[in-house]
């Protein structure tokens, strides 16, 4: 019976992989031509609804909360538009071309924090940094006074690798970023960042 439930994760982890890179080929070819409409602001809902495991996981539950939120009133306005096209350019993160590697990272999600404050606040690494390796990573966040643990509602900064992995070649948040996002939708001030900003923050401490 272990065996079999194990089987069966297996295969519907497969299938949210599908799914999720189902939908980033679909939000490249709702953008390919720069300008998205009516009818396919409303195509994109669709589907959506219609892959509600899907819709219900991040970063796929973002884009589905902000366009359920842009068709409630029946009016798209073009700040809504420019928002949602905003919203999608960011899930996709680059080109065709980027989204075939493996160190592609869907930037959806992410805060924009121009500097991140070291001293006392508590921190969680996710991913594979390219500034070096995870080990040395924590020790500088301690050196400046920092604390590196898990991912919990006290967390203040998760800070995500930009050298990638896998499972952001098929636009997985994976399981800590997907963890603080259910926090942060909680109230939890969690910021999520990326390397770069931790790395530039690093020189002014």
């Amino acid at each position: 019976m272990t065996e079999s439930y194990g089987r069966q994760l297996g295969r519907e982890k497969n299938d949210l992989a599908r799914s999720m890179g189902a939908l980033l080929g679909i939000s490249q070819g709702l953008l390919c031509d720069g300008n998205l409409n009516d009818k396919e602001i409303e195509f994109l809902h669709g589907w959506l609804r219609e892959n509600a495991a899907i819709a219900s996981m991040p970063p796929a539950s973002i884009i589905f909360q902000r366009v359920s939120a842009i068709l409630e009133d029946g009016v798209i306005t073009p700040t809504e538009r420019a928002y949602l096209t905003e919203t999608l350019q960011r899930f996709i993160g680059g080109s065709a071309e980027d989204l075939a590697k493996p160190t592609h990272v869907t930037q959806l999600g992410f805060d924009n924090v121009e500097r991140i404050a070291f001293r006392d606040s508590l921190f969680c690494l996710t991913g594979e940094f390219a500034y070096a390796e995870r080990g040395q990573c924590e020790e500088m966040i301690a050196t400046r006074g920092g604390v590196v643990g898990n991912v919990t509602k006290k967390l203040n900064y998760l800070v995500v690798g930009e050298r990638g992995s896998m499972e952001w070649k098929h636009g997985s948040f994976g399981t800590k970023i997907a963890k603080a996002l259910d926090y942060k939708q909680r109230g939890a001030p969690i910021l999520i960042v990326a390397e770069s900003v931790w790395a530039s923050s690093l020189r002014s401490h």
